[in-house]
């Protein structure tokens, strides 16, 4: 397997669900615009008629929020080659054909050309810099964990890479835009979803096959995703980069559809390999039928990065502890719920 196809598998399991949604510099469209409505009631009048009343003086009108320039947004100046360096650690080598003041030194190059006045969705960087495609997508995977805004500066890169014709970038960032829900609502991605159609088209690449039945489901699309994310998982015991999400994804349609031995088959694999969201949905696949193996999928959830299931475990020990009649018993109830509410907390380190 290559380097750059390792770089891709690794940003896959670091992001699963629990990541951040892709900024962007364009509305979304998800909220409605002024939709607060006054809720006083009008009190009875004496008279049958209303009485008059002085004009009011129009309200003068709010100023529009600035909007952050290119320049502010792009900022990543507070990131130093050391957090380049931490991540690069963390990924055990994967990013290695670069120093991490080397990255550090592109993405100061890329930034540079942003505050001149480049649009952040068309840089070209000078040729005498001739910094390679998979080198934007290398650096775009490690600052995609530096900083939330550096985020948007991941997919300023991505989209750079892609527009040189790397395909990996491509398919990183339309499954980032499918996973944070922009997909079709944001100008400045039209020509990555393109390309992203013509390779899911084509019907060639695995992990392209995975992201579009990812967006089938989050579509409702359940029996077409199905069919999708079964034509990328190919022949029983082939490998691909995205394997274990798009088993993820399959068995969450499977259960979508009713079919629950399935889904159950393909979700308990996944939660083997240390899949959190597999094991959410396992938890909730034995809720009622087995409480105890529901209690022993929301810690292994926990304990691999869905922290709020903590708080769930935590709920389910105060409700044993109001049930409970013994006085021992109800206090070790309570200091267990107390465990996992301190579990629950970010700040904490499991």
């Amino acid at each position: 397997m290559s380097r750059h196809l390792r770089a891709r598998r690794l940003c896959s399991q670091l992001l699963c669900s629990t990541s951040k949604p892709l900024l962007t510099t364009q509305p979304c469209g998800l909220k409605a615009a002024g939709s607060s409505q006054s809720t006083s009631t009008a009190l009875p009048q004496a008279h049958s008629y209303a009485t008059q009343q002085a004009p009011r003086a129009p309200r003068a009108p709010k100023a529009p929020a600035a909007r952050p320039s290119n320049s502010e947004l792009f900022d990543i100046s507070s990131i130093t080659p050391g957090d380049i360096k931490t991540i690069i650690d963390m990924t055990e080598g994967t990013f290695d054909t670069l120093s991490p003041e080397e990255y550090h030194k592109v993405a100061l190059l890329f930034q540079d050309a942003i505050k001149k006045g480049a649009s952040p969705w068309s840089v070209k960087l000078p040729k005498e810099d001739d910094v390679p495609a998979h080198v934007l997508h290398e650096l775009a995977c490690i600052l995609r964990f530096a900083t939330k805004q550096s985020q948007l500066f991941a997919g300023a890169l991505w989209t750079a890479a892609s527009n040189m014709g790397y395909r990996p970038s491509t398919i990183s960032l339309a499954r980032e835009i499918i996973g944070s829900g922009f997909w079709g609502k944001a100008s400045q991605y039209r020509n990555i979803e393109s390309r992203f159609k013509q390779i899911v088209q084509e019907g060639k690449d695995r992990n392209a096959l995975t992201a579009e039945g990812e967006r089938l489901y989050r579509l409702g699309m359940y029996d077409a995703a199905v069919k999708v994310l079964q034509r990328a998982l190919g022949p029983e015991g082939s490998e691909f980069e995205w394997k274990h999400h798009c088993q993820l994804c399959l068995g969450r349609s499977y259960l979508k559809l009713g079919r629950t031995a399935e889904a159950k088959e393909l979700l308990e694999g996944v939660e083997g390999a240390g899949s959190g969201e597999a094991a959410v949905e396992l938890a909730q696949l034995f809720r009622t039928s087995d409480p105890d193996k529901m209690e022993q999928y929301l810690y292994t959830a926990g304990i691999n990065g869905r922290l709020e299931m903590f708080r769930q475990l935590s709920e389910i020990e105060f409700e044993k502890e109001a049930r409970e009649t013994d006085k021992a018993s109800k206090k070790e109830h309570n200091l267990w719920a107390m465990e996992w509410s301190r579990l629950a907390d970010e700040r904490e380190k499991i």
